[in-house]
């Protein structure tokens, strides 16, 4: 009997450990990472399996609202034991698309990208994972200071 408990817990803790890159620790890690030049604002975080096939790719979308002259730098980052590699594309009601991590024209993804606000109002990301890959993603919302 003792033995059959020992299993269990064991089958627990792999299970649990299985979740642990996407947890508390994994936002504040991801978030310390932007150096001195930077404030800390806010993150933003998903986690998907995998897409089915022949259904669509599952997203988050946030809403920001951000101050015109302001510096922003949002950066990601991604669980490295799951293969989804996070896509975030920012965006406007009067822009339209406005910055991104991934280069539209050519599909090269980039850690992060920098933007200059030119008017004060609501933006929004959409965040999801390149080719509807499982994955866990953060983006981190910094302010530049220098």
């Amino acid at each position: 009997m003792r033995k059959f408990y020992m299993i269990c817990v064991m089958l627990l803790l792999g299970v649990c450990s299985s979740y642990a890159q996407c947890d508390q620790a994994f936002i504040d890690k991801c978030s310390s990472g932007g150096g001195s030049s930077v404030k800390y604002v806010k993150h933003f975080r998903i986690r998907f399996t995998e897409a089915m096939k022949g259904k669509s790719i599952s997203e988050g979308k946030f809403s920001i609202m951000l101050n015109k002259g302001s510096h922003y730098r949002f950066y990601t980052c991604n669980d490295e034991t799951k293969p989804g590699h996070t896509v975030v594309e920012m965006s406007s009601d009067t822009q339209g698309r406005c910055g991104g991590n991934v280069n539209p024209t050519t599909g090269a993804e980039y850690a992060a990208f920098d933007f200059i606000c030119s008017k004060t109002g609501p933006y929004y990301l959409k965040m999801y994972f390149k080719d509807g890959k499982e994955g866990c993603g953060v983006c981190v919302m910094t302010l530049v200071t220098d």
